[in-house]
């Protein structure tokens, strides 16, 4: 891995961790940055969930997390986007999924693609 690809890397995983912090009230468990060979670079986010909402999903409330999450993703576009794309330099698209609903391995996957 080259110098520019390890700086890349760290600024999306210290972004990362400074986005999970602003809506969960502190940093996220672990944050794993894959800078592939392509234009793809994936970033896993074990960790994520307030502890509201670790609470609602216990209680089988998994509906009302969806919805709260999908306010949330609204107001981290607006609050995150621009600070991202400098960190990418550039416009990107981007994908997520929640990999695993149980407590003990629940994790965010989100992949960015830069060709766009």
């Amino acid at each position: 891995m080259t110098e520019s690809e390890f700086e890349c890397q760290e600024k999306i995983r210290r972004l990362a961790v400074k986005i999970v912090k602003h809506y969960r009230g502190r940093g996220p468990d672990n944050v794993k940055v894959r800078l592939e060979n392509s234009p793809v670079i994936t970033v896993e986010i074990k960790g994520i969930l307030s502890n509201l909402s670790e609470i609602l999903m216990e209680e089988g409330a998994e509906k009302l997390v969806a919805e709260y999450w999908k306010i949330l993703k609204s107001h981290l576009e607006k609050e995150y986007m621009s600070e991202l794309k400098e960190a990418l330099g550039g416009a990107f698209t981007y994908t997520w999924r929640i990999l695993n609903l149980s407590p003990a391995d629940r994790r965010i996957v989100v992949q960015l693609n830069t060709s766009v």
